[in-house]
């Protein structure tokens, strides 16, 4: 039987030498603004909303501050990965103080695709901040349905 599923792929935690105690807790409250393990820069994983249509599934990501040049989107060996990173610099000069601030930081998200999602026509589309990615289903399996018999008793 295959497997279907839109569920993030587990990960390895990116600071191995804390409890799984404190892990569960960054988990829980998505705390982004640890530095990464390695690197200068933050890693931050965006939100996404993942619905499924009788001929679609498509996954919708919140990339606030990014564009389409800063994002990557592939398919691999059934798994979906978004990519990208954000650079902004903030510059402000007046009479008697000068003030800089950068924002950066890189992200991955990758996604194990179900067998019926055909990943030669997944399309992407970025618009306002917001990556949604729209995985077609195989019409094979936009056809089938199964009727399950109610037992009494």
């Amino acid at each position: 039987m295959a497997t279907k599923t839109l569920l993030p792929s587990t990960r390895v935690s990116v600071r191995p030498w804390r409890s799984p105690f404190d892990n569960l807790f960054d988990a829980f409250f998505n705390d982004s603004r640890l530095p990464a393990a390695a690197g200068n820069g933050s890693t931050w994983a965006p939100r996404v909303d993942v619905t499924e249509r009788d001929t679609t599934y498509a996954i919708s990501a919140e990339l606030p501050g990014l564009e389409e040049r800063d994002v990557e989107v592939t398919v691999a060996d059934g798994v979906l990965t978004l990519k990208g990173e954000k650079n902004a610099v903030e510059e402000e000069k007046r009479e008697n103080y000068y003030r800089q601030e950068r924002v950066y930081g890189r992200f991955e998200r990758s996604f194990r695709l179900p067998d019926e999602v055909e990943a030669d026509k997944v399309e992407a589309h970025f618009k306002n901040g917001v990556l949604t990615v729209g995985l077609p289903k195989s019409e094979v399996a936009q056809s089938v349905v199964h009727k399950v018999e109610i037992k009494a008793g």
